[in-house]
């Protein structure tokens, strides 16, 4: 299991600011995570609302519980990796 703190630790040592999450079904916009010093933002605003919704700041655990929740091992490697963490569960 990925820990919040090794998201952290390993966006931080790679130089990583911006993961993203989906693309919006309807807009093809993508929403995303951000990191700013040593905090943690989801950026939860796409193309198909009006109103602007400001990155919404969040927990490491919260990257990380995504990672860990996929039931696909590709999936779950693949996002690691989005997060810097390459060969964590290989």
């Amino acid at each position: 299991m990925i820990t919040g703190e090794q998201v952290k630790t390993a966006m931080i040592e790679k130089n990583i600011t911006h993961v993203k999450h989906h693309e919006c079904g309807l807009c093809s916009h993508m929403v995303y995570y951000s990191r700013e010093g040593d905090q943690l933002f989801f950026h939860p605003h796409c193309g198909c609302v009006s109103y602007y919704n400001p990155p919404e700041p969040c927990e490491w655990e919260e990257a990380a519980d995504w990672i860990n929740t996929q039931s696909n091992d590709e999936v779950r490697s693949m996002l690691a990796a989005r997060f810097g963490l390459d060969n964590v569960l290989r």
